[in-house]
């Protein structure tokens, strides 16, 4: 056996590789460094003050070598003995190990601020200059991250993750005694975890989009059959609307007679058939509830509703029952999630996963008990939210859960729920235990919903050199709702005199509770999975347990509480004249290229837009934009390549995801008429925040104003506000300047504007278009605002056809003149040419927001450099950089 160990600096892999050497008879073997010139560069590059990297001068010449060939050839005469090394420096390397049978990659993990200790020790000792905790991070951040030489592509592939949070090596190695490191099923599984690895990689195949569930059929330790749920062969697909009972998310035992979907025990069964079953014959599958034909024995990885019902018929019939439990050898990284129609959660599945832990659904209140560590997200409406929980037999459980001890989070919703109630819906009552209610923002100063990065702040004198529950004092997080607990001096004291610790957040004059914990309990009204970096130290610190941590000043700066500046990049997104899906750009709404003659007439080619989001995401965008802009227009549902953008984009970037294009009540491919709510469904489970909707919006507001103002409640805003929440509705706003000589040749509103029009025109009124901006409406902006506020939308992207590609900066008479009427959040948009005009959006306007595109894709400036500059002229923005 070969163990090979790596991560970060300080992390403990010379720890854990002495453990084994003294613990499991396990002997090192080590690679010279020069064999590697990517890693020379490095030491050159930070050879002013301590080196980064750690020499076992132990080690013996015999295992010492120059070239990972060698090394190779030598250990693998010797396999059946025990190996380490944590000289693992990249891919090309990893590769040639991983392809040994007897190989395991090991990664550990640990917080920045204890690696930076256990440094600074270590320099004491070798009595070096220490760098700062500032120079610690960039060179750390070097040593992962480098498109050359970071390792934090070798860590994800890791086989087995630690987190090491001790403060002391003797305490790690504690920790370590409950792996079974040498367990030779690490290299070679069983016949048990074999077979439910090929069900749970059959169960990738299913199309049912409840639940993914695959089986295999086997007799005499040979494969009969595999199978997996979802709707028959020639039948549309579950997840593409197929299943009424599935898309309709109908609880146990609900209108069971509409389900399409076949089990996977089913097809699995019916592929084999009854003279390819003998006796003998073994089924393994991820759930289990059908068993036929001579099956001896049923292997089942995971509980379902019946589990007791089958157990019983599965012993009248003679067929031995088992639950396939993980070998004990393997770290048990589990959370379980309560599934109440939450809205969408998948985000938070992505950041679960991405820190390495599993996600296990909790479907079914007796569940609850299984679970160690619960969390309950929410995202929508208060009342909505809570009758979900309670009508479903959640409450009595959840409380149970809490007061044997076990961790229990809460987000959004999930922190509103632990309060005694909530304006928000009077008359639907919370779990109580935090002894306060819910208050809507004050929307004459400020726009409501509060959406954007914030502080959480923790109070308290414990706290200022201490994190609580990964909260650190200069991170930003992600906030979005209407409803708060305010955090007065009357309420500070109730909390205190309870045990409560409480991080604060302020908007506009009024302090809010952003997070909140005691004992086990912890939660937040921010989102975590869609906070960047700090939201995932957040969700670590909950999942390993890590409840305070030392906290040190990484720069001078002052702490500023309150809401940044959002800096957001933003994809038009379309597929080429060769049918491949690329981020565009317009000039005037123009995607075509005029210049060259090599490309002229084709669609504007600057990328592709998983790739260009990571890029964004990396450069510290506040938020990602998609606006398809041409595909799929008339069946939106059928946008399975926007679909998979978002899935591949979401497992990656953690800020929220906003995506537009074509999303209204619409007709599927056999004519039946799908709702805008269930539309834009399949855009949040593919890993939207919120959705865009743009002509559409105009056609409802011409039918407002037609019908008296009056709502009608069949509007894709109304419709998608009402199952997930204003906030998750953006309106696109495409509107154009009209000019006229004086006010009175118009109903509109006008401006006076110092921007003449082509006969020096004096005023203008901004037309909504549709289409693109191909067709204009008889509407202005103020009266589209009106409408669309009125049905329920959460925010406005306020863009200009005029100023669209010219690069001459935002229209700012166009946004002063929203926004004077408009009490939601704006987004401004068009024009942005320079970090200049980022600055003098916010320095002239009110406005929220700020948006770029083709600013960013062209390579002209970065993300970050927009940033920085809004922070040298004093604008407080979100400083965070992956």
């Amino acid at each position: 056996m070969l163990i090979g160990v790596c991560g970060a600096i300080c992390s403990g892999k010379h720890s854990i590789s002495e453990y084994l050497i003294k613990n499991h008879n396990f002997q090192p073997v080590h690679l010279e460094r020069n064999s590697n010139r990517a890693l020379v560069k490095h030491v050159k590059r930070s050879s002013t003050i301590a080196p980064l990297v750690y020499i076992n001068d132990s080690l013996g010449e015999e295992a010492s070598f120059r070239h990972v060939d060698s090394l190779i050839s030598w250990v693998t005469t010797r396999w059946q003995q025990r190996w380490v090394i944590t000289d693992i420096w990249d891919e090309a390397m990893l590769e040639r190990l991983l392809a040994l049978p007897f190989f395991i990659l090991v990664s550990v993990e640990s917080p920045v601020s204890l690696r930076w200790k256990r440094f600074k020790q270590r320099c004491e000792t070798l009595q070096l200059e220490a760098p700062t905790l500032e120079q610690f991070v960039i060179r750390n951040d070097e040593h992962l991250y480098d498109p050359e030489i970071g390792l934090a592509r070798l860590i994800d592939r890791a086989e087995l993750r630690i987190i090491n949070a001790a403060e002391s090596v003797k305490d790690f190695e504690k920790s370590l005694d409950d792996i079974d490191f040498t367990n030779e099923q690490r290299i070679r599984p069983s016949w048990d975890q074999y077979f439910m690895a090929l069900a749970s990689l059959a169960a990738q195949r299913s199309n049912c989009m409840k639940r993914r569930v695959g089986c295999v059929v086997v007799r005499d330790k040979r494969v009969i059959s595999t199978g997996y749920n979802g709707t028959p062969r020639n039948v549309r697909n579950c997840l593409d609307g197929g299943c009424p009972r599935c898309n309709a998310n109908n609880g146990s035992g609900v209108a069971l007679a509409t389900c399409l979907c076949i089990h996977a025990e089913e097809n699995a069964l019916i592929e084999a058939g009854r003279e390819r079953i003998r006796e003998g014959a073994i089924l393994y599958c991820d759930t289990i509830k059908i068993v036929q034909v001579g099956i001896s024995e049923v292997v089942y990885s995971h509980g379902y509703y019946m589990d007791k019902a089958t157990a019983a018929i599965f012993e009248e019939a003679g067929v031995k029952l088992r639950q396939f439990s993980p070998n004990e050898m393997q770290v048990t990284r589990t959370v379980h999630l309560l599934d109440y129609v939450a809205g969408n959660v998948r985000s938070l599945v992505n950041a679960i996963e991405k820190i390495g832990y599993n996600v296990e659904w909790i479907q079914r209140p007796e569940d609850v008990a299984n679970a160690e560590k619960l969390i309950l997200p929410g995202v929508g409406h208060y009342g909505h939210c809570l009758r979900q929980i309670i009508d479903a037999g959640y409450f009595a459980p959840i409380m149970k859960h809490i007061a044997e001890g076990k961790p229990f989070m809460g987000i959004c919703v999930g922190l509103q729920a632990l309060f005694e109630g909530s304006e928000e819906d009077p008359d639907v009552n919370g779990f109580g235990l935090v002894p306060t209610k819910l208050k809507r923002f004050d929307d004459s100063d400020k726009s409501v919903p509060h959406i954007g990065w914030n502080s959480a702040l923790v109070q308290g004198e414990d706290y200022t050199d201490q994190s609580f529950w990964g909260l650190r004092r200069l991170s930003k997080y992600y906030y979005v709702h209407s409803y708060a607990a305010p955090y007065t001096d009357e309420t500070k004291m109730v909390l205190e005199s309870q045990g409560w610790t409480v991080a604060t957040a302020k908007y506009g004059n009024e302090m809010f509770i952003g997070a909140i914990g005691r004992d086990n309990i912890f939660a937040t009204q921010f989102h975590p999975e869609k906070s960047g970096r700090s939201g995932l130290e957040v969700l670590r610190a909950f999942l390993s347990g890590v409840k305070t941590e030392e906290l040190v000043r990484l720069s001078p700066d002052p702490i500023r509480n309150g809401l940044t500046r959002r800096v957001i990049a933003c994809m038009d997104v379309r597929t080429n004249d060769n049918g491949d899906l690329v981020v565009t750009k317009g000039d005037q709404y123009d995607v075509r290229e005029k210049s060259s003659l090599d490309t002229a007439g084709q669609v504007r080619n600057l990328g592709k837009p998983v790739e260009l989001a990571e890029r964004y995401y990396r450069q510290g965008a506040d938020e990602i934009t998609f606006l398809n802009i041409t595909s799929f227009r008339n069946t939106p549902i059928n946008d399975q390549p926007m679909l998979e953008v978002l899935r591949q984009t979401s497992k990656q970037v953690f800020v929220p995801l906003t995506i537009g294009g074509g999303i209204k009540e619409a007709l599927d491919s056999e004519g039946r008429k799908v709702s805008a709510a269930e539309v834009a469904k399949l855009y949040f489970h593919s890993g939207a925040d919120k959705v865009s909707i743009g002509s559409d919006a105009v056609i409802a507001a011409e039918e407002y104003y037609a019908s008296g103002k009056k709502l009608s409640g069949k509007t894709a805003i109304e419709d998608i506000a009402k199952a997930y929440g204003n906030q998750a509705v953006v309106v696109s706003i495409d509107p154009k300047r009209v000019y006229v000589k004086e006010p009175k040749e118009t109903t509109h509103h006008c401006i006076h504007t110092i921007t003449l029009g082509p006969n020096g025109e004096q005023y203008c009124w901004y037309q909504c278009t549709i289409k693109g901006g191909r067709e204009s409406r008889d509407l202005d902006v103020r009266q589209l605002v009106a409408a669309v506020e009125a049905m329920g939308a959460g925010e406005i992207m306020l863009n200009c056809i005029d100023k669209d590609g010219t690069n001459s900066g935002y229209d700012i008479e166009l946004i002063r003149d929203v926004k004077e009427v408009c009490k939601i959040p704006v987004i401004a948009s068009s024009g942005a040419g320079s970090p200049d005009h980022f600055e003098e959006v916010f320095d002239e306007t009110s406005v929220d927001a700020a948006l770029g595109a083709g600013i960013f894709h062209r390579g002209e400036y970065t993300v970050k450099q927009v940033k920085e500059h809004l922070k040298k002229k004093g604008y407080l923005v979100r400083w965070e950089y992956i």
